[in-house]
């Protein structure tokens, strides 16, 4: 098959992602079992989570230059052999808060060069027409991954143990970097698997290569591209609550038990994985009709935030349980059909910075995502009210929706280099 080879590429970077975020989302699962076992209350263990962001912000920007340049490849590399050794030394944490906060530091810092570097390698291999569609499957583990992270995790610690927990996950990415080192190239002409009529396809559709390397200092100066940033900070503030302390609210503000918790947040990360594919499916099929990038990537995210608000504070509202739960994966489904946009917009500013880019915006969320889940911890500890955080994320939501409506997404300009036009677009002219 004719796109055989691109597309086991995307099935690697999906199984990636996968495993990625059970890395991140495991010691969330485990956190009532880890708290109750050491003693440390929320406000302290809040530390735990933010202090994971502090490292996710640090080399975001880095791996994404770097896999721009050089290699997307070894970066993804050495970012998957990075956070694996570190999960595999956390369980240590259980002797010394410190030492705790010292690894989930390190497993941060080094999953931030992920997915800069995964939009960095599709960049290279899928042609325009298809990068929303592929992309975001690509990056989609991150919703599987939370499906299988609830109930693996719960299972495993119901079986074992919580600290059996980081050495499986820690297994999985050593044995994921393997096989990517193995298969993977940076660009379609190296790979010794792919045919002749693919390369040639992909070639004609993706823009091609700068004659010189574009100035990096686009990425800090494109005002709109700024702006896009912003919003995205909204975004993850809302999004890196939800994930670190969502398994808590179930277990303790609504009463359900650890086995019960881990079934229903299936539910939850699967709407997310159908928001996040169905809105870059969607967003595709838009542009390929002639709808504007900026409808299909910021306009369109911001008509589901505006449709998913409602549905969050409606499950922090209502007394039911089964009623809040089902609020709760609405909510989530459509929050994440944003987060489509914000992955794939990249490509529309600067296909060549598309790492850097995907790194300013993820560092900039990264910043915002760390007050998440730490003021939530303070505000929980300070008045034992969970509707509190509720009620603060949807008014920070609504701010990313307003941005997202009025952001102009279109290609950077710069004296020197003229946006890229792609083979397929000349002949279109």
């Amino acid at each position: 098959m004719a796109r055989q080879v691109r597309y086991r590429m995307i099935g690697l970077l999906f199984c990636g992602s996968v495993i990625n975020y059970i890395d991140r989302v495991n010691i969330s699962v485990a956190a009532p079992v880890m708290m109750q076992e050491t003693g440390w209350p929320k406000d302290q263990f809040g530390w735990v989570f933010s202090i994971f962001l502090i490292g996710y912000a640090l080399l975001q920007l880095p791996g994404g230059v770097i896999a721009d340049r050089w290699s997307g490849r070894h970066v993804l590399t050495v970012a998957f052999l990075g956070f694996s050794l570190f999960t595999l030394l956390t369980p240590l944490g259980q002797w010394s808060f410190a030492l705790l906060l010292v690894f989930r530091f390190f497993v941060g810092a080094f999953e931030s060069m992920t997915f800069p570097a995964t939009a960095s390698m599709n960049s290279r291999w899928i042609p325009r027409q298809e990068f929303s569609r592929a992309h975001t499957l690509s990056i989609s583990g991150i919703t599987i991954g939370q499906m299988i992270a609830y109930p693996l995790t719960t299972w495993i610690i119901l079986q074992s143990s919580w600290q059996m927990v980081f050495y499986v996950n820690a297994v999985m990415g050593f044995l994921w970097a393997a096989v990517w080192l193995w298969y993977a190239t940076d660009t379609p002409r190296a790979h010794p698997r792919i045919t002749e009529v693919e390369r040639e396809y992909i070639e004609a559709n993706i823009a091609p290569k700068p004659t010189t390397v574009l100035p990096l200092r686009l990425v800090f100066t494109t005002l709109p591209l700024l702006v896009i940033a912003l919003a995205y900070m909204c975004f993850a503030y809302i999004g890196w609550l939800f994930l670190f302390w969502f398994p808590t609210y179930l277990v303790e503000a609504r009463g359900l038990p650890l086995s019960i918790m881990g079934t229903v947040g299936i539910f939850v990360h699967g709407a997310a994985f159908c928001g996040l594919v169905g809105g870059g499916t969607l967003a595709d099929w838009l542009l390929r009709r002639g709808w504007s990038p900026q409808f299909a990537r910021a306009r369109l995210g911001a008509i589901a935030m505006t449709l998913a608000l409602p549905f969050l504070l409606a499950a922090a509202t209502v007394p039911s349980v089964t009623v809040c739960v089902l609020f709760l994966i609405l909510f989530y489904g459509l929050f994440t059909v944003a987060l489509s946009g914000f992955a794939t917009v990249a490509v529309e500013f600067s296909p060549h910075l598309a790492g850097a880019i995907f790194g300013l915006i993820n560092t900039m969320g990264t910043f915002a995502g760390f007050l998440g889940p730490l003021t939530a911890g303070y505000m929980l500890a300070g008045t034992g009210n969970w509707m509190l955080p509720f009620f603060v994320s949807a008014g920070v939501g609504v701010v990313c929706a307003t941005i997202l409506y009025v952001v102009p997404v279109r290609p950077i300009q710069v004296e020197a280099f003229a946006p890229a036009v792609t083979v397929a677009q000349k002949a279109a002219r």
